[in-house]
């Protein structure tokens, strides 16, 4: 087997290693917190009901929308069907790229507990990963812009500058496609998707904003885009992150170069007049 293809199996065996403790995470959570789910489901409608028992029927159309905006705005999860599976898949991937939207989350003692523990594998598990996928996107992108050196030309030392700015370019490019996908799916601005694409690859994760689309499609294309972005933002991050250690660097270098001159001036004086007597001394 090559040295190749190895690491692609590696590689490979990492991503089903993570979709897999994502799936299980997604059942275990699925299974501890859509039972309270229920329980608050049915708890809120006998609510309702008893509510609209001392209305006028010709009215209950009219109060339950209301009242499902009011249980919507009090932005309890647990009471509007979110734990079905697909959603804690969703769920463990904030969890593991410490997103953290704050859309989804446990409520139940058993939910939080196991929260922290899916959390302290999850997180260096898919860091793990993350740092694999990256290291073979930058050698792709090596990859071409040693191509591309060979057709137009230039200097190896100007090899890397061109590496960072690809990267760059690919990372915008990530950011502009994922962005106008949610303008269409969303119906945001382009704008808020940008925002919200940005705050996603760089794991703030506000949580303002976020998708309400429930597709199959969607749901796949986020996740996707959500490590592609995480990949691609990542590596231009680190780059611009040795930028600034260099320049840092050469301006600690700079300030030690010039406070070792300025020593050096005002040591010389006190040299040369402890020399003298010493010379006057020997002479005697």
């Amino acid at each position: 087997m090559s040295k190749l293809g190895g690491k692609v199996i590696a590689a490979f065996a990492t991503f089903v290693a993570v979709l897999t403790y994502l799936a299980i995470g997604a059942a275990i959570f699925q299974a501890i917190e859509q039972d309270h789910e229920i329980e608050q489901r049915e708890k809120y409608d006998k609510q309702l009901d008893l509510l609209l028992d001392k209305v006028d029927p010709v009215f209950h159309s009219e109060l339950k929308a209301p009242c499902h905006m009011i249980e919507i705005l009090e932005a309890n999860p647990n009471q509007t069907a979110q734990w079905n599976f697909v959603n804690s898949v969703i769920f463990c991937l904030t969890i593991v790229t410490t997103i953290g939207y704050g859309a989804t989350y446990p409520v139940t003692d058993e939910g939080r507990g196991f929260c922290i523990f899916f959390a302290l594998i999850g997180i260096p598990l898919f860091m793990a990963c993350l740092a694999v996928y990256a290291q073979h996107t930058a050698n792709f992108i090596r990859w071409i812009c040693k191509k591309l050196r060979k057709l137009f030309g230039g200097k190896d030392e100007e090899n890397e500058k061109v590496q960072q700015v690809v990267t760059l370019l690919f990372c915008i490019v990530v950011i502009l496609t994922f962005s106008a996908y949610l303008t269409y799916k969303e119906d945001w601005t382009y704008f808020d998707s940008i925002y919200f694409t940005f705050i996603s690859f760089t794991t703030i994760g506000f949580g303002d904003l976020y998708p309400s689309s429930n597709d199959t499609l969607f749901y796949f294309l986020f996740v996707f885009f959500i490590i592609l972005g995480l990949i691609s933002l990542g590596t231009v991050i680190e780059a611009q992150t040795t930028n600034f250690s260099t320049f840092l660097n050469f301006i600690s270098s700079t300030c030690e170069c010039m406070c070792g001159k300025c020593v050096t001036v005002e040591q010389d004086p006190n040299s040369d007049n402890e020399e003298a007597p010493n010379q006057m001394e020997a002479a005697a």
